[in-house]
């Protein structure tokens, strides 16, 4: 039966389902220690499951179905419609919701703690110019990514403000001559040895001229570094770019879809 994670044996069972799930077991477990005790209706668990849906998309680890309680596919399904969900990132091996569709593979790549990038090319006029800054303000990255404001804005300020002042994450931002920030990347959960890397994001004018792959391969070669394993999970379109810049594939997640979601593959 699904239930929140609101108690020790609940939270182990959440923690347990994580386990070996790229790049989820090292954001999922920090997010339900950081956040379920402020947003109780956000974490859920149940036989093989965790499950965070506290986002525009849920987020599940579930355990193969040979494993000695895997996740209902059912009761899954279920639970995910009274949630109010239209899609759903997941992986570990497990069934999806019954009825749900594949919508697309989410290649994931890692880095070895203690392994380093090579400096990818770039524009060297534009990277020049540009400032690197390692504590850039979460203000002006909540600015950046979510131009629009709003509640996406807010929780991703709130968010990188209760992790980083606990140094469970870091993130990095490239500003232009007039300050303001054009590329951003960060390591948004630092746990158990690992640095799950999101939020790459560069501004229009400038893509394609290679900041934001040698931004990534700096932070990544610097948490690498301090002997952390870097972990990420991009669309399949990205994959190229980030094999070039020499991670290692790491496995995959899927992104599902209910049966009455249109408009995707």
């Amino acid at each position: 039966m699904i239930a929140r994670a609101d108690t020790p044996a609940r939270a182990a069972q959440f923690d347990f389902a994580c386990r070996g799930v790229p790049c989820l077991e090292a954001l999922l477990p920090l997010e339900r220690a950081l956040f379920g005790p402020s947003q109780p209706g956000r974490f859920y668990t149940g036989p093989g499951l965790a499950l965070d849906v506290g986002g525009p998309e849920a987020l599940a680890a579930c355990r193969p179905g040979g494993s000695p309680d895997p996740p209902d596919p059912e009761e899954l399904a279920a639970f995910l419609a009274f949630c109010g969900c239209g899609a759903l990132v997941c992986g570990g091996g497990g069934a999806r919701p019954a009825g749900w569709r594949l919508a697309e593979t989410l290649p994931c790549f890692a880095l070895a703690a203690g392994a380093s990038l090579p400096q990818p090319a770039a524009d060297e006029e534009l990277w020049a110019a540009l400032t690197l800054e390692e504590e850039p303000a979460p203000s002006a990255l909540a600015r950046f990514l979510y131009p629009a404001g709003g509640l996406p804005r807010d929780d991703y300020y709130s968010a990188l403000c209760t992790k980083r002042s606990r140094g469970l994450a870091r993130a990095w931002a490239l500003k232009d001559a007039a300050g303001q920030v054009v590329c951003t990347v960060g390591a948004y959960a630092i746990r158990d040895g690992q640095a799950y890397l999101a939020c790459g994001c560069t501004a229009p004018a400038l893509r394609g001229r290679g900041a934001g792959g040698r931004l990534i391969a700096a932070a990544a070669g610097a948490l690498a570094a301090e002997g952390l394993r870097v972990c990420l999970y991009c669309r399949e379109e990205r994959a190229a770019f980030y094999t070039r810049l020499g991670f290692a594939p790491a496995g995959a997640l899927a992104r599902c879809l209910p049966p009455d979601a249109a408009g995707e593959k």
